[in-house]
């Protein structure tokens, strides 16, 4: 008897365990808590089953009516159990929860939320240099609205994010909310309750700068893409750019307007938001694009290569004109012809990165293997789909996670394998990753985890939020690093980056990479170090539908690393 009650007690703290882990999983996660659920409901049911009807004396149709009113009763504890999910614990997430269609950009929110923004004195937003960006204003009424004080505001609207209480708040308004309203303040929420005027919520102090972030906005003017600058050593963003991009004042309440009419106005400019022939500039591209990454992914490779050097030889090495990896399968091909004659042939890891010879990459990922290419690729914060969950992206805004594949038996095979060796297949990456690839290659490859916000700051000065650079883990040696960035350096000085070098006195190191996509037109990409030696700046580019990422890529690349010394010059020394 005692065994049996010993094996009950056991069972149902299981079943407590599973349901308080379930719990605890956010409302992303509902098919865990669902799975959890119903495996804790069948001890429950079990154990209900067995003992609650035991010592009364009935007969089989009155047993039948009990175990009927057990399965009922615990039915509805199931459905009480999602009730005090979604409505007490998960509550005041799923009600300030921002949905962002990965196709589009577009952002849905809840709209009670959004109609207490119209009476919310949102903190203000400032760059790196106490510019300010972004600040509200407000009426005798009690009503507010956004003012935008930048040159060209639409720079930053993807990075910052715009609110109206009918199509949603996005960007930095959306994830740093419970700040900006000052939400976290239990005081301001108190008197916001007993003061028809509005409570000033935090102000946001970003890694941004203003100048350098409105360049890259005139340097990728007239192209679909996206560029991106990043401080190795932190993990800071420096400017991150999504073109094109829109005015927020199209989507701002006017107050000294009538409200009907400036309704038909902000109504008008939405639709030509979501004109498909406007290339979508409710998209972020540097962070919710995918693309497949082309040649700039050889850099993963030849790091992979050089942390399984036994196996992969980098350094031994050719570059045929063609590979043939499986009978029947389609042949590797050179993008340049004769490639060889550039390369050396033997070549060196050297030279093919600095001559992107894809029969080369091909070889070798055949020779590493899918499992030290994905282990090693999980390294730089790329995932597989089922665990996409945990790539390394960007906490401060909602970021999509870079692929491996799409199909679980992709790698399976030798072309597949092959193919993702040199930045094809089925890899799909965002230019924030391939940022955080050359910045890691930068950092001595240790990589640092991205983020634009340095300060959170209440109107009377307190401190509520300081970011601590956090480093991910170490990708590659640093003397793997090392190798790399001289690799970048020669692809600068004799391979095919040479329009990267446009800082006068600073030595540039870059890959380039054009990446097939299904249409008639390759992507252009590029990523680029400075000073190579010591890097200050990581930088990707990405046009969609460019052409050669050794031109325009490299180019464009060139022009922001220009306007990144400019703009921001090297820190003096503490004393």
């Amino acid at each position: 008897m005692m065994t049996r009650f010993v094996i009950h007690r056991i069972v149902l703290f299981i079943a407590i365990g599973l349901l308080v882990f379930g719990m605890s999983r956010p409302p992303e996660h509902e098919s865990q808590w669902l799975i959890c659920l119903w495996l804790a409901s069948i001890p429950i049911a079990i154990l209900g089953l067995g003992e609650i009807p035991l010592l009364l004396r009935v007969n089989d149709t009155q047993r039948s009516l009990q175990s009927l009113t057990i399965i009922i009763a615990i039915g509805f504890g199931m459905l009480s159990l999602q009730l005090l999910r979604n409505q007490v614990i998960w509550s005041k997430y799923l009600a300030n929860l921002v949905v962002v269609n990965q196709s589009t950009g577009e952002t849905a929110s809840n709209v009670r939320t959004l109609m207490v923004t119209s009476r919310t004195f949102r903190g203000a937003i400032s760059d790196r240099n106490n510019t300010v960006l972004v600040e509200s204003i407000v009426r005798p009424d009690g009503r507010t609205t956004r003012r935008y004080l930048t040159d060209n505001p639409s720079a930053f609207t993807p990075l910052l994010g715009v609110v109206n209480a009918r199509y949603g708040v996005s960007g930095l308004e959306a994830s740093y909310a419970e700040y900006l309203t000052g939400d976290r303040n239990v005081i301001g929420r108190f008197v916001r309750m007993l003061n028809s005027q509005p409570t000033k919520g935090d102000n946001l102090e970003l890694t941004i700068d203003s100048a350098l972030q409105q360049k890259v906005a005139a340097i990728l003017a007239g192209h679909v893409g996206a560029g991106i600058v990043l401080d190795p050593s932190t993990g800071a963003v420096l400017a991150m750019v999504s073109a094109p991009s829109y005015n927020p004042n199209d989507l701002t309440s006017n107050l000294d307007s009538d409200p009907f009419t400036d309704q038909t106005r902000m109504d008008a400019a939405w639709q030509r938001l979501l004109d498909p022939a406007n290339n979508q500039p409710l998209l972020n591209r540097a962070i919710q694009g995918r693309y497949p990454p082309g040649s700039t992914f050889k850099l993963v490779t030849a790091a992979i290569a050089l942390e399984n050097a036994g196996v992969a030889r980098p350094d031994e090495i050719t570059c045929p004109e063609q590979l043939t990896v499986e009978p029947g399968a389609p042949p590797v091909v050179n993008a340049v012809h004769n490639l060889k004659r550039l390369t050396g042939d033997p070549a060196s890891l050297r030279t093919v990165i600095g001559f992107s010879c894809n029969t080369a990459f091909a070889q070798y990922a055949l020779r590493l293997g899918v499992f030290r290419m994905l282990a090693g690729a999980e390294k730089f914060g790329l995932a597989v789909p089922d665990k996409s969950g945990e790539a390394i992206t960007m906490t401060d805004l909602p970021t999509l996670a870079s692929l491996m594949y799409n199909n679980d038996n992709f790698l399976a095979r030798l072309p597949g394998l092959a193919d993702t060796g040199y930045g094809q297949g089925e890899l799909l990456v965002t230019p924030l990753q391939m940022a955080m690839v050359a910045a890691t290659i930068g950092n001595n490859g240790v990589m640092m985890r991205p983020y634009i916000v340095e300060r959170v700051v209440r109107a009377n000065g307190t401190e509520m939020y300081k970011h601590t650079n956090f480093p991910v883990g170490r990708s590659i040696s640093s003397h793997s690093a090392l190798i790399l960035r001289d690799a970048m350096r020669f692809a600068v000085t004799d391979g095919f980056g040479k329009a990267a070098q446009a800082v006068e006195g600073v030595a540039v190191g870059g890959k380039s990479g054009t990446a097939e996509n299904g249409g008639p037109f390759t992507h252009a990409w590029f990523v680029a170090l400075a000073p190579i030696e010591n890097p200050r700046f990581a930088v990707a580019v990405l046009i969609e539908n460019g052409g050669e990422g050794s031109r325009i890529g490299a180019s464009l690349a060139g022009q922001i690393l220009r306007a990144a010394f400019s703009d921001i010059p090297l820190a003096s020394p503490k004393p």
